[in-house]
């Protein structure tokens, strides 16, 4: 028995597959079964793919799938670039086949298919008789490290702020809001997390300042760490705010891309933030200040503390596993 992942990520894409997919084949390998991740994208210097048995290569073609999936595979596939074509040859290769979907991109093949969100209503998946649906909050992807954590405190005033802007920040956000907020709030402890996907770490280095430390390609345990010791943090949109949620870590999320539209969509409609910050606003320095000022009071990230505490309970990888090899 081998589970095969198949995604995409890297300093050209993003990290968003590669962390959530990690998080998976650690659940398969802590099973005693073989993974193996299948990655399309330039993923030098992704720190924490270390260890981990990997085939850098583009996968989108039909030779490739026949030549390298044979009845005895199980497969996950998460990906926003393959075709459909390539996810029928999967299922139809493999065993058994999942995908990771939160944005309702295909009508998919024979297989399973799981939307890891807190909410999925505006995503209309269709019946076809022979493809399986695990939607909602009980499949939310967590690093294990994540699991049945909890904050001990809420600080009544604001001492630490975390800003980290995915593996890459892509919009170039990073030097913004060290320029327009951290300057502001020079008795305040920023904790920037720079990914090894950041082209902009000159300029970032450039505009560091006294009350501002800078984190390079940290792992898990010291993002957790950071997290807690946080009052909140300033976050892009992306796989990030789970375990903000799970840390029960306020913040202020920025929608940097449109795959985010349905996370943006269910945060608000959880009333986990009142808005989510766009990254191409006009007013986006404005709209920035106007959130800061508002999460700085206590009793606003207190209420938020108790609604985080109780949305997540981090056993989403062990029901998607357990679905794959119907355990």
């Amino acid at each position: 028995m081998k589970v095969k992942i198949f995604t995409e990520g890297g300093s050209e894409i993003g990290l968003g597959h590669l962390s959530r997919c990690s998080s998976l084949y650690d659940e398969i390998i802590n099973r005693d079964i073989e993974a193996e991740f299948i990655i399309y994208g330039k993923i030098d210097n992704v720190y924490f793919l270390e260890d981990r048995q990997i085939s850098n290569v583009d996968w989108f073609s039909e030779d490739y799938l026949n030549d390298n999936i044979s009845k005895e595979d199980y497969c996950i596939v998460d990906s926003y670039l393959a075709p459909k074509e390539m996810y029928k040859t999967i299922s139809a290769k493999s065993k058994k086949a999942l995908y990771i979907d939160d944005i309702g991109r295909l009508k998919y093949p024979k297989g399973i298919v799981v939307n890891p969100s807190l909410n999925t209503d505006d995503i209309n998946y269709p019946e076809n008789g022979v493809t399986k649906y695990l939607t909602g909050s009980q499949y939310i992807i967590l690093r294990s490290s994540f699991v049945n954590t909890k904050r001990t405190n809420i600080n009544e005033n604001v001492k630490r702020v975390l800003i980290t802007m995915g593996g890459s920040d892509i919009r170039d956000l990073t030097p913004l809001i060290l320029k327009k907020i951290c300057r502001k709030h020079s008795d305040i402890q920023f904790d920037v997390v720079i990914g090894n996907a950041f082209t902009n770490i000159l300029e970032i280095e450039e505009n560091k300042l006294e009350n501002v430390q800078l984190h390079y390609n940290i792992n898990v345990k010291i993002m957790k760490e950071l997290m807690l010791k946080s009052d909140f943090a300033i976050t892009a949109a992306g796989q990030t705010i789970y375990e903000l949620l799970a840390t029960q870590t306020p913040f202020i999320p920025i929608k940097v891309i449109d795959n985010q539209k349905y996370t943006v969509n269910s945060i608000i409609k959880h009333n986990i933030v009142e808005r989510v910050i766009n990254w191409n606003s006009t007013n986006l320095n404005h709209e920035l200040l106007v959130e800061l000022n508002r999460i700085m009071d206590y009793n606003y990230r207190l209420s938020f503390y108790e609604k985080y505490s109780k949305l997540i309970d981090g056993f989403g990888i062990k029901r998607i596993i357990n679905e794959l090899l119907e355990v």
